[in-house]
């Protein structure tokens, strides 16, 4: 019953219903080819390279113009009577109707979370202007996600139109599409820069209310203010604009381009005579102006082909530079920089000698930035789009690489991610192109772990969420939620289409489902378009779907549907010799007659990161002892008993404590060795669901003060280092990457012998013991006597080239 509800209370739910909408009108909507739908700004405006196009083309009257807009007001009266301009509201059903119907799409920034490219249509992606301030990832401290939809949009532009080949650069390379970018990129100069050379000045000025004999100086400096405390920005803008009227030559008059936060204010104080309206475009009005003073808009470019001169004007330079940053340097800017307004009041009044001062560097970016900026560049774009015409100032980007399409799981605090982090910072960058895609709330363990990716790994946030009919929400959910076969109900179209809505017109040679545990993921890898299709077992998988927690089978739901899908992958590959012998055993119904490749790779370890973060230990006097100061995720702590005793014998536990885990047993055999030997400790690195529980057991066996439960740690390398012997007390693993991590720094290491630990210490590289308590205590006991646990050195360079040989062959 409560189902039911929940399904109708969002059939009636607007928001909810737009999908659905979208996706119908998709699968039912034609491509009209004499359609284009125009957006500027999230339709704030009918403004920019967008506006600048529409001019152009207005005149053929054989095609339909489709301003899409957030409310009326943004109409521009000029074009409101003509019959083949249209106007909708985005959102709308009108909306939704053009975008899926116009053959040719033209924004300066980006479409909603939910769009997606129709076979067929055309997206031309202008952007709004050359970079001076970082874009996207490169802004300091930015949210990891705050710039993913325009990544989404660009990976499904086909035109990328820029002003220069600096602007292309940093533009995808700070939304990590360099080297997947599908499209092409039309190095033409700016379409709304051809508005600024032609637009007759002494027209703008009589729009403006300005004299034919008036100069006009034109203040466009960057919104810095706080939604809901407009004021504080605005009343300083507003003392700014009355201080230099009153302080500079008479044949000048000053007027505000401000935001649309700015203009409101000034507005509803009876200002606005002050600001140039907000319906007039930017490049038009930059005809008539003599002089512009900016701070950090990227409006002086397009004002620097007319040759007049730029002054800047900001009080936080350097701050904004610390705190935003800067792609160009500030000393080459073609004007001076005055932080005061008495500075810039000086200048104006020797605007003849700056001009000479500054030749040399207005010269320059003329030459980097607006070479192209001739007049032409209207023209130039729509014979290459719209006339097909082959052109010099189109550039593909070509990448040889093998690009790799991998989901890593959730990214939060487990092997899974470790083992993902090892094999991405050890991967040959040469010769591999890697995109990792995330999905869900970004945490601050899930930010700290993606930070720790080499840098040449890009990542693709998923955003929104599926554009799906009716039909296929119900198939969707039904496979999910009840026991039905998920071979005849799978929507596959609908995960088709999801691929593509977050990886645009990217082409991957490889997809790799790393994870192995996410429905979704499984789900969009297994029916997307790849050459090859990889998913890993990073475990005993039945043991995974059988494994309880809280008294409930946590895994079975999901593994149920993944097991399901294994037959649409090419590959499945254990992370362990043993881990694959259990897995072809225990699942081979899924692998039987389906040609699914059975391999194991091992995981790779990132050893040099090992041996540095070990030595990374901070010491610190805790009540009269040295005390080890371990920094966890989050923070810096001091935790209380990791004194370093040098008479204590110490061994270390590190995992998710998790019923896998086996912890319960490791407490239990460590208290019964407490009860005849003194001076030991147990330290149990992690977090987890048993947390409670198993502090509370060390409580009853009445060993809390030797068992210390340190938490989630960002450096547990340097505690193991100080340890002296690693436990496993696993009930099952895949391979046991913090075994290797142990082996690395030459600790003695003890291990129950169950799958995935097996494989790595067999031969004598630790001890392997039966899979109960007594054995356990059994093993440390005999470590505490001296005894030696191996014969064998670990040859970690050697063993990380063979792990990485089997990764890349499994790629071939």
């Amino acid at each position: 019953m409560k189902t039911t509800k929940k399904i109708v209370k969002k059939l009636f739910n607007k928001n909810y219903m737009l999908k659905p909408r979208y996706t119908t009108y998709m699968k039912k909507h034609k491509l009209d080819p004499n359609i284009i739908l125009y957006q500027s700004y999230q339709g704030k405006s009918m403004t920019g390279n967008p506006y600048a196009v529409f001019k152009e083309l207005l005149s053929d009257k054989s095609m339909t113009h489709v301003w899409a807009l957030d409310n009326d007001m943004n109409i521009n009266p000029e074009y409101g009577h003509l019959d083949n301009v249209k106007f909708v509201t985005i959102h709308s059903k009108d909306y939704l109707r053009y975008l899926t119907t116009a053959k040719y799409l033209i924004n300066n920034t980006s479409f909603p979370y939910y769009f997606q490219k129709m076979e067929g249509q055309i997206y031309i992606n202008t952007w709004h202007g050359t970079p001076l301030k970082t874009l996207g990832l490169d802004i300091k401290d930015t949210h990891p996600t705050a710039h993913a939809n325009i990544q989404r949009n660009l990976l499904q532009t086909d035109y990328l139109v820029m002003p220069n080949s600096f602007t292309a650069e940093k533009l995808l390379d700070s939304h990590h599409c360099n080297g997947i970018f599908g499209g092409k990129v039309l190095d033409t100069g700016y379409p709304r820069v051809d508005l600024t050379l032609s637009y007759p000045s002494d027209k703008m000025k009589n729009i403006l209310g300005v004299e034919k004999s008036k100069k006009i100086i034109l203040y466009a400096p960057t919104w810095r203010g706080q939604v809901g405390r407009e004021s504080d920005t605005s009343q300083k803008l507003l003392e700014d604009v009355n201080y230099l009227k009153d302080n500079i030559p008479s044949e000048y008059c000053v007027l505000l381009k401000a935001h649309y936060f700015t203009y409101d204010y000034f507005k509803k104080n009876n200002l606005e005579h002050l600001c140039v309206p907000d319906g007039i475009d930017t490049n038009e009005l930059l005809s008539a102006i003599d002089v512009l003073i900016t701070d950090y808009s990227s409006i002086f470019f397009d004002f620097i082909p007319t040759g007049r001169p730029v002054l800047y004007y900001a009080e936080d330079f350097e701050e904004y530079e610390r705190t935003r940053g800067f792609y160009i340097d500030t000393k080459t800017l073609p004007g001076p920089i005055c932080s005061t307004l008495e500075q810039l009041a000086e200048s104006i009044s020797s605007l003849s000698q700056i001009k000479e001062d500054y030749r040399e560097k207005y010269n320059a970016f003329l030459e980097t930035y607006c070479s192209k900026d001739d007049g032409q560049a209207t023209r130039r774009f729509i014979d290459i789009i719209f006339h097909d015409k082959n052109s010099d100032y189109v550039k593909k980007v070509v990448n040889h690489k093998t690009k790799i399409l991998m989901h890593c799981g959730s990214f939060e605090n487990n092997g899974i991610t470790v083992s993902a982090i090892s094999l991405l910072n050890s991967i040959d960058f040469e010769k591999y192109d890697v995109t990792v895609t995330t999905t869900g709330k970004m945490t601050g363990a899930k930010e700290r772990n993606l930070n720790k990716l080499d840098k040449r790994v890009k990542v693709i946030h998923r955003i929104g969420t599926l554009n799906k009919t009716i039909w296929e929400g119900f198939k969707h959910f039904a496979v999910r939620e009840f026991p039905i076969s998920p071979d005849s109900f799978l929507p596959a179209d609908l995960y088709k289409r999801e691929l593509k809505r977050i990886i645009g017109d990217t082409v991957f040679d490889v997809g790799i489902d790393f994870g192995g545990y996410n429905i979704l993921w499984s789900l969009l890898i297994a029916n997307g378009s790849f050459n090859k299709k990889i998913i890993y077992q990073h475990n005993d998988m039945l043991m995974e779907y059988q494994k309880i927690i809280n008294g409930k089978q946590r895994h079975k739901k999901n593994l149920k549907i993944i097991f399901s899908i294994y037959k649409k992958y090419d590959v499945a590959a254990s992370v362990s010799k043993s881990a694959l012998e259990a897995n072809a055993e225990n699942l081979k119904e899924y692998f039987l007659d389906f040609g699914t490749k059975l391999v194991y790779v091992n995981n790779a370890i990132n050893y040099e990161h090992i041996l540095n973060m070990k030595d990374q230990a901070e010491f610190a006097t805790y009540k009269g002892k040295p005390c080890l100061v371990l920094p966890r995720d989050n923070a810096t702590n001091l935790i209380e008993g990791i004194v370093l005793d040098p008479q204590e014998t110490k061994f270390i536990n590190i995992g998710r404590l998790s019923p896998e885990k086996g912890q319960d047993k490791l407490i239990s055999a460590f208290a019964e060795l407490c009860s005849e030997y003194d001076n030991l400790k147990l330290y149990i690195v992690g977090e987890g669901v048993l947390e409670k529980a198993l502090k509370d057991q060390a409580k009853r066996l009445k060993v809390s003060d030797r068992v210390v439960f340190t938490g989630q740690l960002s450096n547990a390398f340097a505690l193991l280092n100080l340890c002296d012997c690693f436990v496993l007390s696993s009930n099952y693993e895949g391979q046991g990457l913090v075994l290797l991590e142990a082996l690395v720094l030459n600790k003695p290491t003890i291990s129950t012998d169950v799958t995935g630990a097996h494989s790595v210490l067999e031969g004598g590289y630790g001890l392997l013991v039966d899979n109960t308590a007594e054995a356990l205590r059994e093993g440390m006991e005999r470590f505490i006597k001296g005894e030696k646990l191996s014969n064998k050195t670990f040859d970690y360079k050697s063993y990380n080239i063979e792990a990485l040989d089997m990764f890349y062959s499994m790629l071939e």
